[in-house]
């Protein structure tokens, strides 16, 4: 059995703007560093064979004290990454709207499908994290993995690894410095735990 914890990073000072931050970076917020002291105690005694984190800063931050605890060397992965926003990165819906009132309609419209100029698409996000999981899963058999990626990537997992779809992305809430366990056996994932913010 593969056991595989997944953490959203912490609060980050993007998050608490709604400012879109996929592929850039955006520093963990004042309480999200609480959060990171909290996530680290929760975890500490829970047993982990290997810590995979995304390569911005926010995933390294937030479990970096925890990987120290347990020894164990964090391994950057940028498959893993949140979906780009192209030239949207840094900006709010709201802000979208005003200045690029096509295009966001089009987001409305064309929903998965929709590609971010010069970025992604949620579908695109969904293949390149999916193709990647499948990678991890292989190589860590009968291990307990951490993941520490994003609130998108996350949903990614969870609805590839449930349904084998990206259709029901939305339908699984992720907040900041939650934890959410899967256990895969065989090709067959159960959620131990959903979304787990009760520590912090």
């Amino acid at each position: 059995m593969v056991k595989l914890i997944l953490v959203r990073h912490a609060l980050t000072n993007d998050n608490q703007s709604n400012r879109l931050s996929g592929h850039i970076d955006s520093l963990i917020s004042e309480k999200g560093k609480i959060q990171i002291e909290k996530i680290t105690e929760f975890l500490k005694d829970i047993h982990i064979d290997r810590i995979y984190t995304t390569t911005s800063k926010r995933t390294k931050d937030t479990v970096k004290k925890l990987a120290q605890l347990k020894s164990l060397e964090i391994i950057e992965n940028e498959f893993l990454k949140e979906i780009s926003f192209g030239d949207f990165e840094g900006k709010t819906f709201d802000e979208i709207k005003v200045e690029y009132p096509n295009e966001f309609q089009k987001i409305i419209n064309e929903g998965y499908e929709y590609k971010y100029p010069n970025g992604e698409s949620l579908i695109d996000s969904y293949q390149r994290v999916v193709k990647e999981i499948d990678k991890i899963i292989l190589d860590n058999k009968d291990s307990t993995v951490l993941i520490c990626s994003h609130g998108g990537t996350i949903r990614n997992l969870i609805t590839y690894l449930i349904t084998n779809s990206y259709k029901y992305h939305w339908n699984f809430r992720i907040d900041n410095a939650s934890v959410t366990i899967l256990e895969i056996e065989d090709g067959f994932t159960v959620i131990n735990t959903m979304n787990n913010t009760n520590f912090i």
